[in-house]
C-alpha cells in the first residue's frame, strides 16, 4: 500500500511538472455531432511560459501514444491558438483518435493519453437509405372527375415568425399530423468557416488587423461586436484579398445572428471570388428563410 502511494505521489509530482513546465492541451473530448461531424473540445494550458502561436489537431484510426506515431501524421487542421473547439468532416464510420498539440516556439509534441489525446475512438453513425421493396411501394391513388378525396389535401396558411422566419400556424400543423406530414423540415445550420491565412498571427499589416478583430470578437461569438468592426474595416485601404475575407467574416456575422437576408447581399459581393464557399452560405441562408 505504502509502495502504492508513492508511486502515485511520484506519478502526480511528474506531471504537475511537465504541466508547468510545458504548454499541453488538457481535457480533451471527441464526440459525434450531426451528420459527418465529430466534435472536439478541450482546455488550454494555464499561464504557460511562453505565448502559444497555434493549436496542431491530428487524427489517426488507433490511439495516438507517442512521439514516433505522431511524426508519421500530417495535422489535419492549424488553428488559432485561443480555440478550444474543432469539427472535423469525416465520410465514414470508422473509430477515430484524435490528439492536440500546442506550439510556441516549437511545438511540444509530448503525447498523454486522456490529456492531450484521446483514449477512446469516436464515429459517425452511417444510416443506409433502405428503398422500399416492390411490394411496399405506394401507388398514386387516381380520382375520377368530380369525386372527393377521403381527406382533403392541407391548406398551407403561414403567419410571420420571429426574426422574418416563416412559420406553419398551429392549426395547419396540427391538420397535416394525422397524414404523416412534417410542415416544416428544420434545415441544419452551419458551422463557422475560417480561412487558413488567418489561423496564424500574421507579423503585421493588413492581415494583422482583420486578425485582431477576428480575436477579439468573431472567434469569441461576439458577432454584433464583429459586424461594427468588420463594416469599419472594409471602409479603410486594405488590401482586396483582406478585404474579401473581412466581408465573409462579416456575411458570416450576419448569417449568426440569423439576420439571412444581410448575410446573401454580403456573400454575393465575394461570390464571384469564393464561388462554392459562397453558394454553400447562400443556399443556406435562402434555406433558412
Amino acid at each position: 500500500m505504502k509502495k502504492f502511494c508513492f508511486l502515485a505521489v511520484a506519478v502526480l509530482s511528474f506531471c504537475t511538472k511537465i504541466f508547468a513546465e510545458r504548454p499541453i492541451i488538457q481535457d480533451i473530448q471527441a464526440f459525434a455531432g450531426s451528420s459527418n461531424r465529430i466534435n472536439l473540445v478541450w482546455n488550454l494550458p494555464q499561464n504557460p511560459d511562453k505565448e502559444l502561436t497555434q493549436l496542431l489537431v491530428y487524427r489517426d484510426v488507433s490511439p495516438i501514444s507517442s512521439y514516433a506515431q505522431l511524426a508519421k501524421l500530417e495535422p489535419i487542421a492549424k488553428l488559432v491558438p485561443i480555440l478550444t473547439s474543432y469539427t472535423d468532416t469525416v465520410n465514414d464510420s470508422k473509430d477515430y483518435f484524435y490528439a492536440v498539440i500546442a506550439v510556441t516556439d516549437e511545438p511540444y509534441d509530448i503525447i498523454m493519453m486522456s490529456i492531450n489525446s484521446t483514449v477512446t475512438g469516436c464515429h459517425v453513425s452511417v444510416v443506409a437509405k433502405n428503398p422500399l421493396s416492390k411490394k411496399e411501394e405506394k401507388t398514386e391513388r387516381l380520382y375520377p372527375k368530380g369525386s372527393l378525396r377521403e381527406i382533403p389535401l392541407p391548406y398551407l396558411d403561414y403567419v410571420d415568425g420571429i426574426e422574418k422566419e416563416y412559420k406553419v400556424s398551429e392549426e395547419v400543423a396540427a391538420s397535416v399530423k394525422p397524414l404523416g406530414i412534417t410542415a416544416k423540415k428544420e434545415v441544419p445550420r452551419l458551422s463557422i468557416h475560417i480561412f487558413e491565412e488567418d489561423l496564424i498571427s500574421p507579423d503585421g499589416g493588413d492581415d494583422f488587423l482583420l486578425f485582431e478583430v477576428l480575436k477579439t470578437t468573431f472567434i469569441q461569438k461576439k458577432y454584433k461586436e464583429a459586424i461594427k468592426e468588420l463594416e469599419k474595416l472594409t471602409g479603410t485601404n486594405i488590401s482586396q484579398q483582406t478585404r474579401n475575407r473581412a466581408y465573409f467574416y462579416l456575411g458570416e456575422s450576419y448569417y449568426m445572428l440569423a439576420q439571412y437576408p444581410r448575410a446573401i447581399k454580403t456573400f454575393v459581393k465575394i461570390e464571384s471570388v469564393y464561388p462554392a464557399l459562397c453558394k454553400q452560405w447562400i443556399d443556406n441562408s435562402l434555406d433558412q428563410l
